[in-house]
C-alpha cells in the first residue's frame, strides 16, 4: 500500500480546483483542507504529526520573507518541471533558479 499526499491534495471532492495555485483555499472564510480529517498532510497526522511542525513553519516564513524582499528570482530555461513523485516530489531536472540583490 501507498499513501499518496500528491493524489490527496488533488481530490476534487476536497479541493475546489486543486490544480489552480490558490493560497485562499486555506483561509478562515475557506478553510478547504477541513473538510475531512487528514486532508492536508504535509506533515503527518494524529499522534504521528511532526513535533517539529511549528519551528518548520515559522523556519520557512523568515526564509521566504528575506528571500522576497532581498532578491530578484528567475527560474532559468531549459529545464523540465515535470514532476518526479518518487522517492519524493521534485521537478524533474531541479529547479535552478537565479537570485539576484534588489
Amino acid at each position: 500500500m501507498l499513501y499518496s499526499i500528491v493524489i490527496t491534495h488533488s481530490l476534487k471532492e476536497i479541493y475546489l480546483e486543486p490544480e489552480r495555485f490558490d493560497p485562499d483555499r486555506f483561509s478562515q472564510e475557506r478553510q478547504e483542507h477541513k473538510k475531512y480529517p487528514f486532508s492536508l498532510v504535509g506533515f503527518g497526522g494524529g499522534p504521528r504529526i511532526c513535533i517539529g511542525i511549528a519551528f518548520a513553519k515559522m523556519e520557512i516564513k523568515i526564509i521566504a520573507a528575506c528571500l522576497l524582499r532581498n532578491y530578484h528570482w528567475e527560474i532559468l530555461p531549459n529545464q523540465s518541471l515535470e514532476t518526479v513523485l518518487f522517492p519524493s516530489n521534485r521537478p524533474k531536472d531541479g529547479l535552478r533558479v537565479r537570485f539576484q540583490p534588489r
